[in-house]
């Protein structure tokens, strides 16, 4: 293609329109990036925060030493397991029952990070089972945790269910200091 035209001196110049219409490399990989990006903020527009289950209202069905806390450890403390400190959750002493009556709708998952809360000294025997249940249906079970340990991940598919249960068991050697943390617990879509 020609990109050149004659001006009254008879000398070739560029012809501007021309040139600045050609598809360069540059300019493709510009237009897949903004195209790109418009896709991830219009899917992120209609994607739902998650929710929190310590904003939801539950109900406690067991608790034998502390009440439930949400958002701080039984002793008004930050959330903490082993290293990691957490802004949101909810704090339990085994043996303890939660019962949620009805999972948000369009979630599709349960997420949290699980342990024994930071302020047990790992000398103590803090050990504690972690359960989830919906529906009657058992979900995720722990292994035993104990002081001191990194927090666990729990991510389990909700969708299509209608209630759930966080439970929390001692273990069998008594409840003494499992002092439990459902860090971040919360329902995504994801």
């Amino acid at each position: 293609m020609n990109n050149t035209i004659q001006n009254p001196q008879n000398t070739l110049i560029e012809d501007p329109c021309t040139t600045q219409n050609e598809w360069t490399a540059g300019r493709i990989s510009t237009v897949i990036f903004l195209v790109a990006l418009g896709a991830v903020l219009v899917y992120n527009a209609y994607i739902p925060d998650d929710i929190y289950f310590s904003d939801l209202d539950y109900e406690v069905i067991q608790s034998d030493r502390y009440e439930p806390k949400d958002d701080t450890s039984v002793n008004g403390r930050t959330l903490q397991i082993h290293t990691t400190y957490y802004p949101k959750g909810l704090s339990v002493n085994a043996n303890s029952e939660i019962f949620l009556r009805i999972i948000p709708d369009g979630y599709t998952h349960f997420t949290a990070e699980i342990g024994i809360d930071a302020e047990v000294e790992e000398k103590n025997a803090a050990s504690a089972i972690f359960s989830v249940l919906s529906d009657g249906a058992l979900l995720y079970e722990s292994p035993v945790l104990r002081s001191g340990m990194a927090p666990r991940l729990v991510h389990v598919p909700v969708e299509g269910r209608r209630t759930l249960v966080l439970k929390v068991s001692d273990a069998g050697d008594g409840s003494e200091y499992d002092r439990a943390n459902w860090a971040m617990a919360r329902f995504q879509v994801r």
